[in-house]
């Protein structure tokens, strides 16, 4: 029915549940009868033409935004909430983080069907079957993503955004926080001894300039093969030396 609110205003406000009203509107939040719901109604009218004449009436709504729209805010310095949250406190947010975080979302996350669902609208259900689509996802290497460092990378990241955007939206329940985090059991290998390290760099051992590539990178700076497998020319800086890592799919 006409209230003499902005079309905007009013078509923000039709998904809202009466559970989900600001503190301002707390006794209206569970009406049981039908006169009761039209006197909340009523409340709630007079309460958005106030705010909205302060200019401060999009403070009070829920972002009606998808989830894909969500998490791409995040892989962006411009955009995340957590720059503004790690720049107060003197800690500026890592660049090396945030290329992280776009690459579990460009290779593994994109295109997922949860990704065209509005936040406020996602379910426990709908989180379980992303992670289930996650886990039966296939590596380069043929073998299913469950279990490995990546599953746990994209997981965690997805529980990150959502409690990023339960802190914009305070009235939302998060559906993540329903399920249990997961977790990664590293192999612990035992370390080369020294001698040992000394002896692979004798001379003829390595027999061409590759291996001894690949091995002084591992020994050197401690990285996996499967990190040195995904290695590209830009990722070498030959001025400082530096080997910049990123979260590829192996």
């Amino acid at each position: 029915m006409p209230c003499g609110l902005p079309f905007r205003l009013c078509n923000e406000w039709q998904r809202r549940s009466f559970k989900d009203l600001p503190d301002e509107l707390a006794q209206y939040r569970n009406p049981k009868t039908k006169a009761a719901a039209e006197t909340a109604a009523i409340a709630i009218i007079t309460y958005l033409k106030k705010k909205n004449e302060e200019g401060n009436t999009r403070r009070i709504i829920n972002e009606d935004i998808t989830a894909g729209e969500w998490i791409e805010k995040i892989t962006k310095i411009e955009t995340s909430p957590r720059t503004g949250i790690n720049n107060s406190k003197n800690r500026p947010y890592s660049i090396d983080s945030v290329e992280n975080y776009l690459s579990y979302y460009t290779l593994h996350i994109k295109n997922d069907p949860l990704m065209k669902i509005k936040m406020i609208e996602i379910e426990e259900d709908d989180l379980t079957e992303f992670t289930t689509r996650m886990s039966l996802r296939k590596l380069k290497n043929g073998s299913p993503m469950i279990g490995t460092r990546t599953f746990v990378g994209i997981i965690v990241f997805m529980r990150m955004t959502f409690k990023s955007y339960q802190k914009r939206n305070r009235h939302w329940i998060n559906p993540f926080q329903f399920l249990p985090a997961p977790t990664y059991d590293s192999v612990i290998r035992d370390i080369l001894p020294e001698e040992e390290v000394i002896k692979l760099f004798m001379p003829g051992v390595l027999t061409n300039t590759m291996e001894l590539a690949v091995c002084g990178a591992m020994f050197l700076s401690g990285l996996r093969r499967s990190e040195i497998y995904a290695l590209k020319p830009e990722c070498l800086d030959w001025h400082t030396p530096k080997i910049k890592i990123k979260n590829l799919e192996f």
